[in-house]
């Protein structure tokens, strides 16, 4: 413990991720049910004070772990939580928060991010590009997504981790429907809510049978310590009730490492459940900084890394996030290259590295992996509030066809942009290249018979980016030169909030690839590198393998001339086709026109969702629930059949007592009067 811990007698873990859980909290209640409006300043410091004391426990904590010498994790326990189940699958479980090297890089990650964003969000309002109300808004939800990205990354247990997912989940759709009064922001919130449900199915179902598993074989656990110490006992074990035919029923563990696959799959925006991050990408900027960056997307991850030491023993599992990941990879950087949309492209963008990711896990890379997620957080955090520098700028325009010329301007946004842009590719020395070259060397020894296939893929995607980016900064600053008139005079690089946000993100873009450079550079610099000097290192005792690739000489340079050729490739043919002539307008062949849209839409992948499921469902949907249920049942057989037999049989009692003879009326008073006597005596 810390001394600050020491003197008030409690852990701090706890706080970490219960701030900003408080913060949304209150500015729910002022929007809500008090319905009060307070000043910009009082939204501004309920969620700065928040987000900062949780970053300074993080950062505070980090020197326990160094002082425990092995890196044991700090278990901070709340108290008893929940608890229920018969006989051996009864469980209880305790609200604990588990502090340990793989939780403390993501906690110091997500929340230095959050605050650069955080500080963004305070310049758009004091701008003027978000009013009063919208800003109020945006802080709670923003609270509500750091938070429950904390919760799921300090998880010690199974169902609080869930607990996390799944507010992560929530905030993310209201994000996509921030506009809510706007028909596409409606359809992008309908979107990644069906998406996410996916995610949440394939996630709940892993967790139940590893659960009933673990029980079954008399080990029951919830905690992922307790869950890493007895899964080897579920090996041997399958799911008879998935097994419709004579043959023998799926392994245990590869069910369950399939629904971790199919969960991480989703938040990730990888095939073939990618098409809500292009949607949602129309939300407000600060949400989309976040969500592409440290929160949404790092939660698939972290799924992924939480249960490592599962996946190593489901080859098909991994097999699958290869496959899936390298597919994502290229066609995604296919759909960027066309996009004429500016958040769609940086959406694009955002799947297509995390499939490097995704692959990176796949061939059990895992260190590389996370040090190219970290990198990634900081880099896309930065070329999103660098695009909404254009975006605000231009009042909301977001088309590249009518852009251009800027940089005489916006010389400075001009600077900054550039650099999220080479820094997203990887090309050296900026964040991204050392994880990617340090993954591109992972592949090469990894043994595996399409590991040529998987890095010839990586490569082709990279250059594709890099065309991508490039056409996306030639057509905004270079390119056709806007017509003078009164909007443009105005346009002026942004200061104050906005402009110190994005300067602390720059050197952090320039910066980060040290965080974990690994032996191969330390030689070449003449730079000693122990056990403490990377995270790499830093996170050995929570996640397996390696945290260095066994790979240097000729063979490295190589992987790092064909990684460098390919990146200046991409760039130099959008440079040559973009840089002087602008937007050029489509093609007047058929054939081309139609392949640019095809890679646009990524295919038509979504498309033939809409065709093959949605429509159908709809369709059904209307014909058996609208028709056959609530008209056919409810309205004409309870409603109007009920109605009409209740009233046929009171009409036949009425009929009846009321005849108009004095004596029945007589006899029926006093009948009454008899029972009331007898009820008062009795």
């Amino acid at each position: 413990m810390t001394n600050l811990e020491e003197s008030i007698g409690v852990s701090l873990i706890r706080w970490i991720a219960i701030l900003p859980f408080v913060a949304a909290i209150t500015h729910g209640l002022l929007i809500g049910l008090v319905r009060a409006k307070i000043s910009d300043r009082s939204v501004w410091a309920i969620s700065l004070s928040a987000l900062g004391a949780a970053f300074g426990i993080s950062a505070l904590s980090i020197f326990d772990l160094f002082a425990a010498g092995g890196f044991e994790p700090i278990l901070d326990s709340v108290g008893p939580w929940i608890g229920g189940g018969v006989g051996q699958r009864s469980f209880s479980a305790e609200m604990t928060f588990q502090f340990d090297p793989l939780s403390a890089v993501f906690c110091l990650v997500i929340t230095s991010v959050a605050l650069a964003v955080y500080l963004h969000t305070i310049g758009l309002i004091a701008g003027g590009h978000l009013d009063g109300e919208g800003g109020h808004r945006s802080f709670a939800m923003l609270d509500l997504l750091v938070g429950s990205t904390l919760v799921l990354v300090l998880a010690d247990n199974l169902l609080l981790f869930f607990l996390g997912w799944a507010g992560v989940g929530i905030a993310s759709q209201l994000f996509a429907s921030f506009d809510f009064g706007e028909r596409e922001a409606s359809r992008a919130g309908a979107t990644t809510f069906v998406i996410g449900r996916i995610g949440d199915l394939g996630l709940l179902a892993a967790m139940l049978l590893l659960f009933d598993g673990l029980s079954r074989a008399g080990a029951p656990a919830l905690t992922f310590r307790g869950i890493e110490a007895a899964f080897r006992l579920l090996e041997g074990q399958g799911v008879l009730w998935l097994s419709w035919t004579t043959g023998d029923a799926p392994p245990l563990l590869e069910v369950v490492g399939f629904g971790l696959v199919l969960a991480a799959l989703t938040k990730c925006a990888q095939l073939p459940l990618h098409f809500w991050l292009p949607a949602a990408a129309s939300g407000p900027i600060s949400a989309n900084a976040l969500m592409q960056s440290s929160t949404t997307v790092i939660a698939g991850i972290y799924v992924l890394l939480r249960f490592s030491f599962l996946l190593e023993t489901v080859p098909d599992s991994m097999r699958m996030l290869i496959v899936a990941g390298s597919t994502t990879m290229l066609l995604a950087s296919f759909a960027a290259t066309t996009q004429l949309h500016l958040p769609r492209l940086v959406a694009f963008t955002t799947s297509s590295l995390l499939g490097l990711v995704i692959v990176g896990i796949g061939i059990g890379a895992y260190s590389a992996a996370t040090f190219l997620i970290l990198t990634h957080a900081f880099v896309k955090a930065h070329l999103i509030l660098a695009m909404g520098l254009v975006i605000t700028t231009l009042k909301g325009e977001t088309d590249l066809r009518r852009m251009g010329g800027l940089a005489q301007r916006l010389r400075w946004t001009q600077g900054i942009f550039g650099l999220g842009c080479l820094a997203l590719i990887g090309l050296p020395p900026f964040a991204n290249f050392f994880p990617i070259e340090e993954l591109l060397a992972f592949l090469w020894i990894s043994g595996r018979p399409e590991s040529s296939l998987v890095a010839a893929t990586i490569l082709v995607s990279l250059g594709l980016l890099a065309f991508a980016v490039g056409r996306a900064f030639f057509l905004i600053f270079w390119g056709n030169l806007r017509p003078s008139g009164p909007v443009e005079d105005r346009l002026r690089d942004p200061t104050g909030w906005r402009q110190h946000s994005l300067t602390g993100l720059a050197v952090m873009t320039l910066a980060a690839g040290g965080l974990s450079a690994s032996q191969f550079w330390g030689d070449r610099l003449g730079i000693p590198t122990s056990e403490m000097d990377s995270i790499g290192h830093f996170l050995v005792a929570s996640i397996p393998g390696s945290p260095d690739p066994e790979v240097s000489g000729i063979e490295r340079w190589t992987l790092i001339g064909a990684l460098v050729v390919s990146l200046l490739c991409g760039l130099l043919v959008a440079g040559l086709r973009y840089a002087r002539r602008g937007y050029r307008g489509e093609s007047k062949q058929e054939v081309i026109r139609f392949s640019m849209n095809a890679m646009r839409e990524m295919f038509f992948i979504e498309q033939a969702y809409t065709i093959l499921l949605v429509r159908p469902l709809r369709r059904l949907s209307q014909f058996a629930l609208v028709g056959g249920i609530e008209y056919r049942l409810i309205d004409r057989v309870v409603v109007s059949g009920g109605s009409g037999l209740i009233r046929r049989m009171v009409w036949s009692v009425l009929r009846r007592l009321q005849n108009g003879q004095l004596q029945s009326y007589a006899l029926l008073g006093m009948l009454t009067v008899l029972v009331i006597v007898t009820w008062m005596v009795v």
